[in-house]
C-alpha cells in the first residue's frame, strides 16, 4: 500500500488540473498514490483525466461541493498519510520529501503544512504566504482560533487522526478545512515549516467572492470551536471580540445596509447569548426595526440546533 494518498477534487477546470496531477508525478519522494475526484464537471474533465487512467485513481460523482468531494477521496485512499491538493495548485518537486520525514518522526505530530508562493495571471507576488499570513512559531489551539494560517494545499495529515476527528463537514464551506484543522491541533502536534512548497493560484472564481458567504461560515467554525472548547472560552474578551464576536456585528450591519432586518436581528441574537450586549449591539438592534423588509432565516448556518 501507498504511504502517502494525494487527494485532488475537481470541478470545471478541465483546463488546470491536469497541471496540478502532473507537479505531484514530478515529486522527489514516490510512495504514494493520486486520487482525483471529479465533482460532476459539465465540461471534459472526464476526457482529461482519462489520459492519466494508469497513474491515477478516478472517483465520478454528481456536483456535492469540494468537503463531499475531499471526503470521497479520503474513503477510498489506502495510505497512511492524507495530502491535499486543490485542481488549480503546484506542489514543488520536493514537497512530500521535506514534510514526511517529520510525521515520520513523531505519532504526536498530526499535521504537517508549509508556506507557498502566490501567483495569477501576471505572475508570482514578491509575497509569499507566510509573509502576507504571518506565522506563529508555535502552532497552539488559541493562536489557530484567533486566525487561520494553514493553507490547505500544502497539508499532510495522518490518517487515523482523521477518522479521530471526523472528517470535512459540507455545512461551513468554504471554511470546512479550517474547521478541521481546528479540531485536529486540539488533540495533537501541528508543524509549520518555513519553506515554500507550493505554488498558490489566485484565481478570479474563488469561493471566497461571496463575502457573506464565507462570513456565515467563518462564524459557525468558530462556534463550534468555542463551544467545544473551553479554553477558548478564557482568552481575554477584547480577543474574542477582535477575533470572534465582532463577526456578528458585522455581519448584521451588511444586512442591515441591504434592507434585511429579520436577518440583521437573527444574527445580534447570536451575538448576544454568546456576547451579551454593548452600545453597538444596541444601536444595531435599533436600526434594523425600521427596514420594512421580510425574509425567511430558519435554514441559516447560524441558527443554533
Amino acid at each position: 500500500m501507498p504511504n502517502v494518498s494525494v487527494i485532488i477534487p475537481t470541478y470545471k477546470r478541465a483546463n488546470l488540473v491536469s497541471q496540478a496531477i502532473e507537479s505531484v508525478l514530478a515529486q522527489t519522494y514516490t510512495d504514494y498514490e493520486i486520487i482525483v475526484i471529479n465533482d460532476g464537471s459539465p465540461d471534459n474533465t472526464k476526457e482529461v483525466l482519462d489520459e492519466f487512467e494508469d497513474k491515477i485513481t478516478t472517483i465520478h460523482q454528481e456536483n456535492q461541493g469540494v468537503a463531499s468531494a475531499r471526503n470521497a477521496g479520503i474513503r477510498a485512499a489506502q495510505g497512511r498519510y492524507i495530502a491535499f491538493l486543490d485542481d488549480d495548485d503546484l506542489w514543488l518537486p520536493n514537497k512530500l520529501e521535506k514534510q514526511i520525514p517529520y510525521l515520520e518522526s513523531d505519532p504526536n505530530i498530526a499535521l504537517v503544512y508549509s508556506d507557498m508562493f502566490c501567483f495569477d495571471e501576471q505572475g508570482v507576488f514578491p509575497d509569499t504566504w507566510a509573509k502576507t499570513n504571518p506565522t506563529p512559531p508555535v502552532v497552539q489551539p488559541w493562536i489557530l482560533f484567533v486566525r487561520d494560517f494553514i493553507p490547505t494545499p500544502s497539508v499532510v495529515v495522518r490518517r487515523e487522526c482523521l477518522n479521530e476527528v471526523g472528517w470535512f463537514d459540507g455545512t461551513v464551506i468554504p471554511c470546512e478545512d479550517y474547521d478541521m484543522w481546528l479540531r485536529i491541533i486540539e488533540k495533537w502536534s501541528v508543524i509549520g515549516l518555513k519553506e515554500p512548497l507550493v505554488n498558490y493560484r489566485r484565481s478570479p472564481d474563488s469561493l471566497q467572492k461571496n463575502q457573506e458567504r464565507l462570513l456565515i461560515s467563518w462564524l459557525r467554525v468558530k462556534e463550534k470551536a468555542f463551544h467545544r472548547n473551553l479554553d477558548l472560552q478564557k482568552l481575554p474578551l477584547m480577543v474574542l471580540d477582535q477575533c470572534f464576536f465582532n463577526g456578528y456585528l458585522s455581519l448584521a450591519y451588511d444586512y442591515i445596509s441591504r434592507y434585511q432586518g429579520e436577518k440583521a436581528r437573527h444574527t445580534l441574537k447570536c451575538y448576544q447569548q454568546l456576547r451579551g450586549t454593548n452600545s453597538t449591539y444596541e444601536w444595531l438592534w435599533m436600526i434594523s426595526f425600521p427596514i420594512l423588509y421580510s425574509s425567511t432565516i430558519s435554514n441559516s448556518v447560524l441558527a443554533y440546533k
